[in-house]
């Protein structure tokens, strides 16, 4: 089971990774950890990025910029990124920032696979 911040990558599919982020993306600590995940995943030659948020229950002005950091980093790679399971409070900030016509987003993990593959 995912500990409260830890942040989670797997392999769903060949080709298509995934984060689960823990419950408080604020820079830090946890920025250094998805930092080192989207480096594994560059270097795994994956096509897409799927990034699970339905645990985050709090993120602040440095959270959203290691989303869009890691976005840049993606498209860089020519890996798709998308995020999911995005939580109400969490889609309220995206939109006040803008951030959601940046940025894919699909409900859940399963649909966002479905059109990816």
């Amino acid at each position: 089971m995912q500990e409260m911040n830890e942040i989670v990558f797997k392999e769903l599919k060949p080709g298509i990774a995934s984060i689960n982020l823990g419950e408080n993306i604020q820079g830090g600590k946890e920025a250094l950890d998805f930092s080192s995940k989207l480096f594994e995943i560059t270097e795994k030659n994956y096509k897409c990025l799927v990034v699970n948020l339905q645990n985050v229950k709090m993120m602040n002005s440095s959270g959203l910029g290691m989303l869009v950091s890691a976005l840049n980093t993606m498209k860089k790679n020519e890996i798709k990124m998308v995020l999911t399971n995005i939580p109400d409070k969490i889609d309220n900030l995206l939109k006040m920032t803008h951030l959601n016509q940046v940025f894919t987003t699909f409900p859940t993990v399963e649909e966002a696979i479905k059109v990816i593959e």
